[in-house]
């Protein structure tokens, strides 16, 4: 997947962003990666993976999921751009074959060996994880990329 333009996209929304002068570098960057746990576990929620109890009607709203996808992944663009891993200019998004709960914790898991040990390898893990968690999710990549510059385009326009 060519990330080019999903970072390029996310710079000029973040630029829209009036952020908090009472905030130091380090309340800043603690701050956008509890906004990305806070989102991953949003995202759990709408796929309902972590029920090990049989519920009855039962319903995912696959839109729901999709545009929750799209936010997070909005969050962690934002965190590679502040982190300066931006030029990350392609990855190739690889099914995975753990089940979705798995899925969710790696990236738990993924965002605290980045907060802990920040490096450009941590962050593409993360970013990898993430995208195989859209295939895994049933997401091609013409959807996420299509809704993800129609929504940030969205947001510049507001």
């Amino acid at each position: 997947m060519n990330l080019n333009k999903f970072f390029t996209r996310q710079k000029e929304l973040n630029k829209t962003l009036i952020l908090d002068p009472n905030l130091n570098d380090y309340k800043l960057r603690q701050r956008k990666f509890l906004e990305l746990q806070i989102k991953i576990g949003a995202l759990a929620e709408d796929t309902k993976c972590y029920k090990y109890w049989v519920e009855k009607d039962a319903k995912l709203v696959k839109a729901s999921i999709l545009d929750n996808y799209i936010n997070c992944l909005s969050s962690i663009l934002t965190i590679g751009i502040y982190e300066k891993y931006d030029e990350i200019e392609e990855l190739i998004i690889k099914p995975n074959d753990y089940c979705l709960s798995d899925q969710f914790l790696n990236l738990f898991i993924d965002v605290n060996d980045l907060i802990i040990s920040p490096s450009k390898d941590h962050y593409e893990t993360l970013l990898d994880d993430y995208l195989s968690l859209g295939i895994s999710l049933c997401f091609s990549e013409k959807e996420i990329e299509e809704l993800f510059l129609k929504n940030n385009l969205c947001k510049l326009a507001l």
